[in-house]
């Protein structure tokens, strides 16, 4: 279908040429090819714990709640189209993680729940893949159904972890994987962690004829298991790699978060950056099943929520898959597992690059040529502008990688990244990324920025010499490369615009986002300053405004193009996950845009609370249900540190209904 001119971008809309491109040769053997996967496990992690295009479906809900059969039946053929575009991109196996909440367990536990899984489950059958469940062993974060409560005995706790298992292979599941602790943050006793590792490892295995169960290795930091000594260290082990001490039958998934390569700076989760990551992976692929889990979205304030668009994301996943292979005992690696986060406003590029990469990283050629080659791959559709569009996206990736990620501003690059790059300042910001800063900004999810209030009162790296050229660049080299893309629309094939027409609007916001914050920046930080006029800040505001209400044109715009009724994945409706809103309900109603225009022109009052517009039960998001005390202790610690914040009430509880700004 690739040589008729067909292609599989977007998981829900296949691309359909208007006339076939092809023409029989004399010698139809020419037409023979054959191909073989460079990795053996291609995988897609669906991460239903934000509410995506399938994640109703995938576990089992109707878009009216658990009880709307219909409602599920109808969502099927999205299901379906997600489980070809699999295959059409060289996949052999997905898995997404089972929802339960209190207020919905009798549905949660149900044998019509099980019925419904299995028809998914004999749906990806049909097509030749495998699919799995993540199921954790005990972290009860973003209603996360999972193994065991804990609570008991080991001898209760183990019950409870078979009777999981149990549940889930009478849904079809081919595989399992799983979790380590209560959440990102917390965990319980390490050698209690390793038991429950141990059990549920063996009893899958044994039970059910050679049925694996792989774990998932996070890059959060500051969490070690005492009892356990890191080999190449010799001190207590990083928590998270507590696995190499388990049952060699469990695998294991290396996760990395975001769009950073292994070897990029990646200041976030308190990384440095993520090299321990590689050598964690080539130390172990030799010694049991090792499979890099790396993402093409994150969605939480970082990428698709703004929107901003990030093909770098392609450029980072290819590169590690080849660093990965070509690094000692890495060749050992079996392949990747993708986790992926929604596929609008041009998500599906990175995701195609990334899920054929698994297939063939071209490992013959040098990391630029590979890269051309996958997007030439996609490119293709746009006919004879294909060469021009994919060089346009190769310098949106350099610019990305340049001043996104290390700050370089004139080609030169800062001798400390932190608050020093671009990232920081174009992503969103909510309560608990401004939360989590405060308490201690070495731990944030997110990479650290300079506060408007850091900039008014010149607190921090200096605006005027290391943030503002910084903004400055990244306004100009992204708006140069829209210019240029813009001006190969005519020329474009028809019947690939809505493609084409995707990413020029995907990257026209984010140029518009760069900036709305510079100006909010340049607005903030000369309040107090005696060579710019009242005039000169007040022209700066209202370009900030208009790129906001140009922005939100555009994006209002788009949502009458998804592919899924915009209802479902940018509404506010009660639904599985633990938040109140889709996807893409932030893009919907401009939430970070305006967020940020508050809180830079409001240098006192409630707006410069990080409680200021929380949308979040903290409880139920980061924590999990009924786990007070680690919100409680936080909270506590902040108001010590931070007297000035006043009420945190609003830090508590998210709104009840819609808010609207």
């Amino acid at each position: 279908m690739d040589l008729l001119g067909f292609a599989f971008l977007h998981p829900l809309q296949p691309y359909i040429p208007s006339a076939l491109n092809f023409t029989l040769p004399s010698n139809t053997s020419s037409l023979t090819t054959i191909e073989k996967p460079f990795f053996p496990f291609r995988g897609w992690h669906v991460h239903t714990q934000h509410l995506l295009e399938l994640t109703h479906v995938l576990n089992g809900w109707g878009v009216q709640g658990p009880q709307d059969k219909q409602g599920w039946q109808d969502m099927l053929p999205d299901y379906q189209a997600f489980l070809i575009w699999l295959i059409a991109n060289r996949q052999n196996r997905f898995q997404w993680i089972i929802l339960s909440a209190e207020e919905w367990i009798d549905f949660a536990n149900s044998t019509e729940r099980q019925s419904r899984l299995q028809t998914l489950t004999s749906m990806a059958h049909s097509v030749g893949l495998l699919v799995g469940v993540d199921m954790p062993l005990a972290l009860q974060q973003q209603h996360a159904m999972f193994m065991t409560t804990g609570k008991g005995t080991l001898q209760d706790q183990t019950k409870e972890i078979q009777a999981s298992i149990d549940w889930v292979v009478q849904c079809g599941f081919d595989y399992m994987a799983t979790e380590s602790g209560f959440s990102e943050f917390t965990h319980p006793d390490d050698t209690m962690m390793l038991a429950w590792m141990n059990i549920s490892t063996s009893y899958l295995y044994d039970k059910y004829q050679g049925r694996r169960m792989y774990i998932k290795c996070h890059c959060s930091t500051g969490q070690v298991a005492s009892d356990y000594i890191d080999p190449t260290t010799g001190k207590p082990i990083n928590f998270n790699f507590l696995p190499i001490f388990a049952d060699e039958r469990l695998g294991i998934y290396p996760h990395t978060v975001q769009y950073y390569r292994l070897d990029d700076v990646a200041p976030t989760y308190g990384n440095d950056n993520f090299t321990y990551m590689l050598d964690f992976m080539v130390r172990e692929a030799p010694a049991r099943d090792t499979i890099y889990y790396g993402e093409s979205t994150y969605w939480v304030n970082y990428d698709i929520d703004l929107p901003l668009f990030l093909p770098v994301y392609a450029d980072s996943r290819l590169y590690d898959l080849r660093l990965i292979s070509s690094s000692g005992g890495g060749q050992h690696l079996q392949g990747q597992i993708n986790f992926n986060s929604g596929w609008e406003w041009g998500y599906w590029l990175g995701d195609v690059v990334t899920a054929r990469a698994a297939w063939n990283p071209y490992m013959n050629l040098d990391q630029q040529t590979a890269l051309t080659t996958h997007l030439g791959n996609i490119a293709r559709i746009f006919g004879p502008p294909q060469q021009s569009i994919v060089q346009i996206i190769e310098d949106v990736i350099q610019i990305q990688r340049d001043t996104f990620i290390n700050g370089i501003v004139n080609g030169s690059t800062p001798a400390n990244i932190t608050s020093r790059n671009g990232q920081a300042y174009l992503q969103g910001w909510d309560t608990w990324s401004d939360i989590m800063t405060l308490a201690d900004p070495h731990t944030s999810t997110q990479p650290v920025k300079e506060g408007f209030n850091d900039a008014r009162l010149d607190h921090g790296p200096s605006y005027w010499k290391e943030i503002e050229p910084l903004l400055a660049e990244m306004e100009m080299r992204l708006f140069s490369s829209y210019n240029a893309l813009i001006k190969l629309s005519p020329l474009v094939v028809p019947s690939s615009l809505p493609f084409f027409d995707e990413i020029l609007d995907s990257l026209l916001v984010m140029c518009l986002r760069a900036r709305q914050v510079h100006a909010l920046y340049d607005y903030a930080a000369s309040w107090d300053t005696p060579d710019r006029s009242k005039d000169w800040r007040q022209q700066r505001l209202s370009d900030a405004k208009y790129a906001r209400l140009n922005a939100t044109q555009i994006m209002l715009h788009r949502e009458t193009l998804y592919r899924v009724p915009s209802s479902r994945i940018a509404g506010w409706y009660y639904n599985p996950t633990s938040y109140s809103y889709g996807y893409l309900w932030t893009v919907h109603s401009s939430y970070y845009w305006i967020r940020d225009e508050m809180q830079a022109t409001h240098p006192i009052g409630n707006e410069t609370s990080p409680c200021y517009m929380n949308i979040i039960n903290p409880i139920d998001v980061a924590f999990g249900e009924g786990i007070y005390y680690n919100v409680t202790i936080l909270l506590y610690e902040i108001l010590e540190k931070f007297k000035w914040l006043g009420d945190i009430t609003e830090c508590l509880v998210a709104p009840e209904k819609e808010p609207h700004y």
